[in-house]
């Protein structure tokens, strides 16, 4: 949908796409997704956005005066995986136009002092933002592990592996390295449980893949990105076809909560 590096004026995503035309957390009603701005103007009202040495982007919530709360954006932000919204991230380059920073994840925030507006001290929140798809980066330093036999696994063990928590690991490093078996499982639960058949038309796998496995997508139910911290009651494995359907199709809408139920039924059954 937008293009990293690419320079656009904000007024024209609102003008297309809706959301708040001011402050730094926009949330567009009829859109999955939300916009967060950052620039260098923010540090007159206490922020201090910016990367750390783990590759996190430190995000300071909306709030000017007076303690920062889990309200309106903030509230955005934290549950943005719950509700199925991506998070966009653009910078302003001068006044008026962002630049494409890229899509990133919440994956935990933080509860600070600092500074508001009047330079009065004050509880700011602080959200640790993930690049999505950074998991993989740690997945092929050859200083780390990854089991590549996962598929060896059983059924049981890969379902209790994609429903394991991996969101509150003290550590950066190791918690990419967790988010990246608990993806692996999901991916391959996922296929299991839907044996080679759409779970969407129930239609058999189109063909097999290079290693003769019955060819079946992974689709995301709550557009939770590929690697996220997600859950296995929001996967779904369906054929290209109803998978291009879901996220294309014009009645996509429907489709996917009629997918999401028949997703729901199975876990029932599994749980």
């Amino acid at each position: 949908m937008f293009i990293i590096g690419k320079v656009y004026k904000r007024r024209d995503l609102h003008q297309k796409y809706g959301g708040q035309a001011q402050g730094g957390i926009s949330t567009p009603r009829d859109w999955p997704f939300i916009f967060i701005f950052t620039g260098e103007a923010g540090e007159q009202y206490g922020y201090r956005d910016g990367w750390n040495e783990d590759g996190v982007f430190l995000y300071t919530g909306e709030g000017q005066v007076g303690d920062m709360k889990f309200e309106r954006g903030n509230r955005a932000i934290r549950d943005h995986i719950e509700d199925g919204k991506d998070l966009y991230l653009f910078k302003y380059v001068k006044q008026g136009h962002v630049r494409y920073e890229g899509q990133l994840m919440c994956q935990e925030h933080q509860v600070g002092e600092g500074p508001d507006k009047e330079n009065n001290q004050r509880k700011i929140i602080v959200f640790e933002l993930v690049p999505v798809g950074l998991y993989e980066d740690y997945s092929l330093n050859e200083n780390i592990t990854i089991n590549t036999e996962i598929e060896t696994y059983s059924t049981d063990d890969l379902r209790r592996l994609a429903k394991a928590d991996a969101t509150n690991l003290p550590q950066t490093t190791t918690r990419y390295v967790n988010i990246f078996y608990r993806s692996q499982a999901i991916k391959e639960y996922v296929k299991r449980r839907a044996g080679g058949v759409c779970e969407a038309c129930e239609a058999e796998a189109p063909f097999f893949n290079q290693q003769r496995e019955p060819y079946i997508e992974i689709h995301h139910l709550r557009r939770l990105s590929d690697g996220g911290p997600d859950d296995p009651e929001w996967v779904a494995g369906v054929c290209p076809n109803c998978h291009k359907k879901a996220h294309y199709g014009m009645d996509r809408v429907e489709f996917n909560k009629t997918l999401t139920q028949i997703v729901q039924r199975k876990e029932e059954v599994y749980s």
